[in-house]
């Protein structure tokens, strides 16, 4: 079992992070003035974390860790209906919980190793998915059509950050779950690779 007082400074330095990044550019923020707006010490924070850019590491990983948790919980076929609701509506209240740290994630600001890492969770939720969209899909497309879909959840979770998270996170999470469904009725067999280069 977790400790609480370490859920609760771990809750306590992300809220400062988010604060700070309301303010300032990710790599305008050092571990000082973190731990300051975050009322604790320096060996506090670092019997955490090795860094400030480790902090998202932790966030993305424990993020993937609890979303695939939910998503494989329950494997009936109501719960594959309500799969890719389910995981939406987890995407946007973590964002709205704290939006300044999503948008240096998603924008790059943090660095290009944090948005992969953004980029390749959601990668890994569309293979984990019930009725995977690219199961027909040859190998070597199957990353392009992947990251086309992490792409475009970047973009629309981006939109939704500079519309200060309106609509709701419930109507996006709809909107975008009835999207993907639309989308993903498409079939993606028929991605094939050229045999020749033909201009």
């Amino acid at each position: 079992m977790t400790d609480p007082r370490l859920i609760r400074t771990q809750q306590e330095l992300f809220a400062a992070l988010d604060s700070l990044l309301a303010e300032k550019p990710f790599t305008e923020i050092n571990v000082s003035e973190l731990t300051k707006r975050a009322n604790v010490g320096r060996q506090t924070f670092y019997r955490h974390f090795k860094s400030v850019g480790d902090m998202l590491a932790f966030r993305l990983h424990s993020n993937l860790a609890e979303q695939m948790e939910i998503a494989k919980a329950d494997e009936s076929a109501e719960a594959a209906a309500n799969w890719p609701l389910w995981v939406c509506r987890y995407a946007f209240q973590r964002v709205a919980e704290q939006p300044h740290i999503s948008r240096a994630i998603l924008s790059g600001e943090a660095g290009a190793n944090a948005l992969a890492a953004f980029r390749d969770q959601i990668m890994a939720l569309n293979e984990s998915a019930p009725d995977h969209p690219y199961s027909g899909i040859s190998p070597t497309l199957k990353k392009y059509v992947s990251a086309y879909h992490a792409g475009a959840v970047v973009a629309v979770l981006l939109q939704w950050i500079d519309s200060d998270c309106s609509p709701d996170v419930e109507t996006m999470s709809r909107f975008v779950a009835d999207f993907n469904d639309t989308s993903n009725a498409v079939s993606y067999t028929h991605l094939t690779l050229p045999t020749n280069r033909e201009v």
